[in-house]
């Protein structure tokens, strides 16, 4: 009867021992699944924050560089600008403010084509097709700050129907500046 009663004990002690044992291992499982959800979810945000802090810099930068403090310091002045038919060539004015350039991109189409002149700040130099006006020399260089300056663009075979123009500031190409897409006959005109 004695043994009987030990194994019996013995039995219920066993029984609580792995009662406890499963609970415990389970409640281990839960913990080691938290610590893994935990460092997934850190994993995660630090390939986000990394992956999006790069954008978020570009953004950054190219807003300091293009921002609001450009408009209206560079512009087309469209009193002096038409396009010539018979010498196919666009004659057109860059008025520039107190702004700070890289250099500026012109844009001229038709209705075939865009053209780009890239004019460098500090650099004077030919540019294929594009000339200074009314003396036509070929050393173009951008508009001094709080300046003007008049181009002659040639070599066009159909009319012009759009100029723009795009500045490049800290090395991050900003939006159109401004454009101007009504462009007169020069016949029409009796400035030039």
């Amino acid at each position: 009867k004695e043994n009987k009663k030990l194994r019996h004990v013995k039995r219920e002690m066993e029984k609580k021992f792995l009662f406890n044992f499963e609970k415990n291992r389970k409640a281990v499982s839960e913990v080691v699944v938290m610590v893994v959800m935990i460092a997934l979810v850190i994993s995660i945000s630090a390939i986000v924050f990394t992956m999006t802090k790069k954008t978020v810099e570009e953004k950054i930068k190219k807003s300091e560089a293009c921002g609001p403090n450009i408009i209206g310091k560079l512009s087309i002045n469209s009193e002096y600008v038409c396009y010539d038919s018979v010498k196919d060539e666009i004659v057109f004015s860059i008025n520039r403010g107190e702004i700070e350039l890289d250099k500026l991109i012109i844009a001229i189409e038709t209705e075939t084509e865009v053209k780009k002149f890239e004019m460098i700040e500090g650099v004077e130099g030919g540019i294929d097709n594009l000339l200074l006006y009314p003396n036509r020399e070929t050393d173009v260089m951008l508009p001094a700050k709080n300046s003007g300056r008049t181009y002659i663009a040639t070599g066009f075979s159909e009319p012009v129907i759009g100029i723009k123009i795009i500045p490049v500031i800290n090395e991050e190409q900003c939006e159109v500046a401004d454009s101007l897409n009504e462009i007169t006959d020069c016949k029409l005109t009796t400035i030039f």
